[in-house]
């Protein structure tokens, strides 16, 4: 039997206009855990907006020069979500890398590809989340080099965060940051966390510290937070701003 096709013709009501707003989430190719971590907790919480992943290059190991190299790939890996479509938010997510690359040269990158996005990095949610919940002094575990996290220490600190006590793992390939086991993650929290810390930092997107928040504050009796929990939370804030 042949049929002849016929068209169904489109009214005149679409347009650009969207209902939700949309953020892009540019994460780490090496990244096992920012993308597990941010759907839960956007499963849970339901906030109001539509969000897309990109992954930008990264090459181990986790040093001040292939961190640094990462913002160079940021104009693309912005560009390459929704090409040519005006997002609300861009968030780059790597705590060292954005704390090395900086504010501005971030900012900068990922408006040449999207002009009118606000922008945010995992550092920059960080000082955000520390100054919203009214820590005065932290203590701060990460899982990198102390060459780096000196680096990263010098950000928090230019940006108004004290802290009192740090420690490192002296890890150097983000890959295996994902495999800590929770039992270590909390054992290295309760060797990191110092008697005068309002509050313990535990950095890294790659680092699964954001399930077992609960976990590590029952066992160290201080406020935990993390570079994923802390960017969700300063996405909120943002999209909650514009709406």
């Amino acid at each position: 039997m042949t049929i002849e096709s016929k068209k169904y013709q489109i009214s005149d009501s679409l347009s650009e206009r969207r209902d939700r707003s949309s953020v892009g989430l540019i994460v780490l190719n090496t990244d096992f855990t920012f993308e597990r971590d941010f759907v839960r907790m956007y499963t849970e919480q339901k906030p109001d907006y539509d969000f897309y992943f990109n992954r930008i290059h990264f090459a181990n190991p986790m040093t001040p020069e292939s961190l640094a190299a990462i913002g160079d790939d940021l104009t693309e890996a912005a560009a390459l979500i929704l090409p040519n479509y005006d997002l609300d938010l861009v968030v780059f997510n790597c705590t060292s890398s954005s704390s090395i690359v900086g504010d501005e040269a971030i900012e900068s990158a990922i408006h040449e590809s999207k002009p009118t996005a606000k922008v945010l990095s995992t550092s920059q949610a960080v000082v955000a989340n520390f100054k919203a919940r009214g820590f005065k002094k932290i203590s701060v575990l990460t899982p990198y080099s102390e060459e780096v996290s000196s680096l990263l220490r010098g950000y928090l600190e230019r940006n108004g965060v004290e802290m009192v006590s740090s420690m490192h793992m002296d890890m150097d390939d983000d890959r295996d940051v994902a495999m800590l086991p929770a039992d270590e993650i909390i054992a290295a929290a309760k060797a990191a966390i110092h008697e005068d810390a309002d509050a313990i930092f535990i950095s890294c997107t790659a680092m699964r510290s954001a399930e077992i928040i609960p976990e590590i504050e029952a066992a160290i009796g201080k406020p935990v937070f993390t570079s994923n929990q802390a960017t969700f939370d300063q996405i909120s804030q943002i999209i909650g701003s514009l709406n």
